[in-house]
């Protein structure tokens, strides 16, 4: 059960956190002595405890109520509305990243043997999906793709191209294009990608000696100087679109480090990369040691690099300003801004872990026809295919996700963050194996670990004081 809680942050200043009231504030040392019943407390200190206990404050909290469902129509609204559509090109790739999510450190995903995906069956998942949209100029639609690398199969992504040409014509949609690669072979395609301003999120993980787990499948040589020399070409050639279009994605591990990352691409480029973990899901029991000693946390990292004086870490990317931006979304008056509907009811209802409805964001067609809310999931909980035809079946769906959510509302109802929950559902290890003790939510937060983080939050809002003021006039939620 959820309690009221007092946690004190580095600079010694104390703070009372109360969840039924999305409340927290600073007390005084005298208030939190009469908290833990000590004998010698200013009367009224004392005084203050009683009435707010009398009123709740100190009490076990109703039990949040995730009785909260999904039902067929929500499901169908996130189809139409998708705001993605990505398509895994072909699972062939001219790189062996050591630490690649389809190589032997993971498991659960469909065996690579250089298959491309089948055109006919992306074009009947365009056409199903360009049917369901309304006309309507404002509607927007992002053109993913994935692979493997891309670029090895241009062929399909020219079709793709000619084809939403014809289709969005009739509805007026606005489309753009997205594409993930490893940048090799963008020197001979990079009139047609500029000629199609195709957003480029370019694998880059820092200078020569950071990229070296990024290797050719042919000669085990490190891609780095084929790298920067195609990106080096992009920026000198067209600098609008570099400008606009080109980013960079980093992953982190034991050859690299925040600091180096950040340095190595913003000297070079001018750009913040975008950095991410190892991916801890799915890891293959008998690679869990090797993908230990690769593993490199970023919060580590970047507190390490936020020691010296002149680094440069964007302030609203620190995973701290993120973390109090969460805080914030369900603990000030930005949640009725947010959840305008909340403000209407006595009761909230709540569904399970941050999981987004089925589709709402992106629909991802896998190179073997499944169906997919993204291309981090796990191949095995797809949710639907493309045969003759696109095969969705909506209510086995709301039943499965609600099947789920029964089962997982158990461990969210004593989680003190499940208020803001980062947390997809299906990347929690073992979410095949319910009700048993294989079933681990890394993202649980027990009443001391939750202090913790309150600790880290508030420790980082007494320094940066404004980023309050920031945070609920500028910073829109979503």
């Amino acid at each position: 059960m959820i309690q009221s809680l007092i946690h004190t942050t580095e600079n010694n200043n104390s703070y009372m956190y109360n969840d039924q009231h999305k409340l927290s504030m600073l007390i005084h040392p005298e208030f939190k002595k009469a908290c833990g019943k000590s004998i010698n407390v200013d009367p009224y200190y004392r005084g203050k405890y009683k009435y707010l206990k009398e009123h709740g404050f100190f009490q076990k909290n109703t039990p949040a109520n995730f009785d909260g469902v999904i039902d067929e129509s929500m499901v169908n609204d996130s189809i139409i509305q998708t705001q993605q559509i990505t398509f895994e090109v072909t699972d062939h790739c001219n790189l062996k990243c050591s630490y690649c999510s389809f190589k032997e450190l993971y498991e659960g995903f469909d065996e690579r043997n250089q298959k491309n995906i089948n055109t006919r069956q992306a074009i009947k998942l365009l056409k199903y999906i360009f049917d369901l949209k309304h006309k309507n100029r404002n509607n927007k639609l992002i053109i993913g793709f994935y692979g493997g690398e891309p670029l090895l199969n241009i062929k399909f992504i020219k079709k793709i191209i000619e084809v939403v040409n014809q289709l969005k014509s009739k509805k007026e949609i606005g489309i753009s294009y997205a594409m993930t690669t490893n940048a090799t072979l963008i020197h001979k395609y990079i009139d047609f990608l500029v000629a199609n301003k195709f957003m480029l999120l370019i694998s880059l993980d820092g200078n020569e000696a950071n990229h070296s787990y990024r290797v050719f499948r042919k000669n085990n040589q490190n891609s780095f100087q084929t790298v920067i020399e195609n990106v080096d070409m992009i920026q000198r050639d067209y600098p609008k679109y570099f400008d606009t279009y080109v980013n960079f994605n980093a992953v982190l591990h034991n050859r690299n480090s925040v600091k180096e990352i950040y340095e190595f691409i913003y000297s070079r480029y001018h750009k913040f990369p975008r950095i991410a973990e190892l991916s801890s899901d799915n890891i293959n029991p008998e690679k869990k040691d090797c993908l230990g000693r690769m593993f490199h946390r970023k919060r580590k990292s970047e507190a390490e690099y936020q020691k010296e004086e002149n680094n440069l870490l964007p302030h609203s990317e620190l995973l701290l300003f993120k973390d109090l931006t969460d805080f914030l979304k369900q603990h000030s008056i930005n949640y009725y801004v947010s959840n305008i509907t909340a403000s209407l009811h006595s009761k909230t209802f709540f569904l399970p872990t941050g999981t987004c409805l089925p589709f709402q964001k992106k629909m991802y067609l896998t190179n073997r026809n499944k169906l997919l809310p993204c291309e981090r999931i796990n191949f095995k909980y797809s949710i639907g295919k493309v045969e003759k035809n696109v095969l969705i079946d909506i209510p086995e769906i709301v039943r499965q996700y609600n099947f789920y959510y029964e089962h997982l509302k158990k461990v969210c109802k004593s989680c003190y963050s499940y208020r803001y929950c980062g947390l997809c559902m299906f990347r929690i290890n073992n979410l095949d194996k319910l009700d048993t003790e294989k079933l681990v939510c890394d993202w649980y937060y027990d009443r001391k670990t939750f202090q913790n983080k309150l600790c880290r939050i508030f420790s980082f809002l007494e320094k940066h004081p404004n980023d309050f003021y920031h945070i609920i006039e500028d910073v829109t939620f979503l």
